[in-house]
């Protein structure tokens, strides 16, 4: 994600973020979690399948003092993802609260799913799973925010969700909302 479409997107999340969890399901080099964490996630987990560039965000999160709160996963997202419930359960993450626990509900999540533009064409019905595996894992009030190259179809982004798309050329960001 360029600088000015992350700074766009993270302007639009204002002071959502705080207290929230971040994923960042496409890590790159995992700015998406460090800026979630200094806007006031508590926690972020990071997918990059790179070995080398899961070690430069382990380096970089060390770097900036916030090693602690960052997990990175040096693994394929879509396949992690086949089994989320259970995944997220062996890192830590609550998913639900049960009714008869006197328990409060797990906080929100905020989701990056930011895949290289090629994936939208090569692994388009993978994407789709994806992005709707986890808004439908996600609690209530959560976001998620995708980004897509703008000439890519909005139909390209799975139905269900109420999606906000903007341009921010040559990127198009379509955010939701977990009702």
């Amino acid at each position: 994600m360029k600088d000015r479409t992350r700074e766009a997107v993270m302007n639009l999340m204002g002071g959502t973020i705080k207290g929230m969890l971040a994923f960042d399901l496409f890590g790159g080099s995992g700015v998406l979690a460090f800026e979630s964490i200094s806007r006031g996630a508590s926690r972020a987990v990071i997918w990059e399948i790179l070995r080398q560039g899961a070690t430069t965000i382990e380096r970089i999160a060390s770097e900036l003092g916030i090693r602690d709160q960052v997990l990175v996963l040096p693994t394929d997202v879509f396949r992690w993802t086949e089994d989320i419930g259970e995944n997220l359960q062996k890192i830590g993450i609550p998913t639900s609260a049960k009714p008869d626990e006197a328990t409060s509900p797990p906080p929100p999540w905020m989701i990056f799913c930011c895949p290289p533009y090629a994936f939208w064409e090569s692994e388009g019905a993978a994407l789709m799973t994806l992005v709707s595996t986890w808004y439908e894992a996600s609690p209530k009030g959560s976001l998620i925010a995708v980004e897509l190259e703008a000439k890519t179809p909005d139909h390209a982004l799975p139905s269900g969700p109420d999606w906000d798309i903007r341009i921010y050329s040559p990127a198009k960001i379509a955010i939701a909302e977990k009702e």
